[in-house]
């Protein structure tokens, strides 16, 4: 989803700060992005607009914020990792239910990107500089397109700790800026075709044409210390 957000302007209200997406781990659900996308837009997380499916017209509240820690001088990016835990006492176990979401608690439902059984990847994220996104403000009426790329390049370790390198044929749609893909979710196939959550995107280098992705092991480390 857009990483949507109330501006406080009457003329404006409603603006995109960039991607996230829904995971499980057990029974919480928790909508996922990066958290410079926040800061660069001076929101607080706690106010992103994540639409409920079985109720459109409202959006899901949150009870918890939880960031990637920082161990030592090469995991700095995992600080960029964050978590909003949708609130179990404001939505019922229906609304909940109601996100498609892997659950991360399950083992099987993740992957590193320099698994060796990696067979393709698969990013969807919102770019900014996208004519699908469209903010009609006088009918209050929001549209948004992902776009979705794949055709796996390479996939090299980064320079920080549990971060990779990822290219992939098309990067970007038809040459635009990838702004926006910030946040986004990166998913792997492996090689007996098990779709895998693999990271989350949190930069592009437009020198190499590759994002740069937080390995799936901080985001489950994060829930898993949340639920302990």
């Amino acid at each position: 989803m857009p990483l949507l957000y109330d501006t406080g302007f009457q003329d404006y209200p409603y603006a995109y700060a960039g991607s996230c997406f829904p995971v499980r781990w057990g029974e919480k659900l928790y909508i996922v992005s990066a958290y410079h996308c926040y800061k660069n837009h001076e929101v607080t997380p706690e106010h992103t607009l994540y639409p409920i499916p079985s109720n459109s017209t409202s959006f899901f509240g949150f009870r918890n914020k939880l960031r990637g820690k920082v161990n030592g001088a090469n995991d700095e990016n995992h600080f960029d990792q964050i978590a909003l835990e949708v609130s179990s006492d404001i939505h019922d176990k229906t609304a909940r239910d109601s996100v498609k979401a892997l659950d991360l608690r399950i083992p099987g439902n993740s992957i590193s990107l320099s698994d060796p059984s990696l067979k393709e990847v698969w990013l969807r994220g919102f770019p900014f500089d996208n004519p699908a996104h469209e903010i009609c403000y006088q009918h209050h009426n929001i549209q948004s397109q992902a776009y979705a790329t794949n055709g796996l390049i390479s996939s090299r370790k980064s320079l920080s700790d549990h971060c990779h390198m990822i290219k992939v044929k098309t990067p970007i749609p038809n040459n635009r800026s990838p702004r926006g893909m910030s946040g986004s979710a990166v998913y792997g196939l492996d090689q007996t075709g098990n779709f895998r959550f693999g990271g989350t995107v949190i930069a592009f280098n437009e020198y190499t044409n590759e994002y740069m992705v937080i390995d799936a092991a901080i985001l489950s480390g994060v829930l898993g210390h949340d639920d302990a």
